[in-house]
């Protein structure tokens, strides 16, 4: 059970790092920097689990269509029961390509590097994920943006290799030029992986799904710098006695 709140909080991070954006590219020759933070909660079994994480990224279109981001997550500590536990340091840095192929659809591919902290990143197991994200305006007031996607990894030292799938949704509402409220719903559904000997195995449970609720807000203070929090609270949907986890965001915007 442990290991799968661990699991929870890894997605829960990656949900708020990967996903830059679900809408088209920037514009060709913009580019735009982040530095954002994410905070875990939830309490199980009367133990309580904090953990903290930040990233730091940019993203630049360098030809028509075609958006091209690094991004580099570094967890700053982990509680669990009052106790450190020790799984801190950098994360997987992780290269991001988002193409569109026509004004409402881009495709999107992200590799994420085993060069992280082994006491929460696995040796040796580099991850992908890959997908589709379509975005449309309902009006002026709603933006729609959505993505499906399929997450793997390669084998670490644990011999086996997770694979999954997701969608992200976000639904904004532009009640003004400078400030934009949005909610999110996001599932992912463990589909099972790849044992070094055994091959494929579908997951045990016959699939078990973590879903993710959440609001915020953008504020674009100016043409350059604008800052977007958001809180949302997730848990595995098939397991009764799993915590509800609960996040908190806070993000950084700069456009160059």
């Amino acid at each position: 059970m442990f290991k799968k709140i661990i699991l929870a909080s890894a997605l829960a991070i990656s949900t708020s790092f990967a996903s830059w954006d679900l809408f088209p590219v920037l514009e060709n020759h913009k580019g735009q920097a982040r530095l954002a933070t994410s905070f875990t909660n939830y309490t199980w079994h009367d133990d309580v689990y904090n953990s903290l994480s930040m990233c730091a990224g940019v993203r630049y279109t360098a030809v028509p269509n075609l958006e091209l981001a690094i991004n580099i997550p570094y967890r700053l500590f982990t509680y669990f029961a009052g106790e450190d536990m020790e799984a801190d340091g950098f994360g997987s840095p992780f290269f991001s390509a988002r193409y569109q192929f026509i004004p409402t659809m881009n495709v999107f591919a992200d590799v994420y590097f085993p060069f992280g902290d082994e006491s929460f990143v696995e040796k040796d197991a580099w991850a992908f994920d890959a997908g589709l994200q379509f975005s449309t305006h309902f009006s002026s007031l709603l933006n729609f943006g959505s993505e499906l996607g399929v997450y793997f990894e390669t084998y670490g030292e644990s011999h086996y290799a997770p694979f999954r799938a997701y969608v992200n949704t976000e639904l904004d509402f532009a009640v003004s030029s400078q400030f934009t409220p949005y909610i999110l719903a996001d599932v992912d559904v463990e589909l099972g992986g790849f044992e070094e000997d055994n091959g494929y195995e579908f997951s045990n449970s016959g699939g078990n799904t973590y879903v993710l609720l959440g609001a915020g807000a953008k504020y674009d203070f100016n043409r350059i710098f604008s800052l977007d929090a958001a809180v949302s609270l997730a848990k595995w949907v098939n397991e009764d006695d799993d915590p509800v986890f609960i996040m908190a965001s806070l993000e950084a915007l700069f456009n160059f």
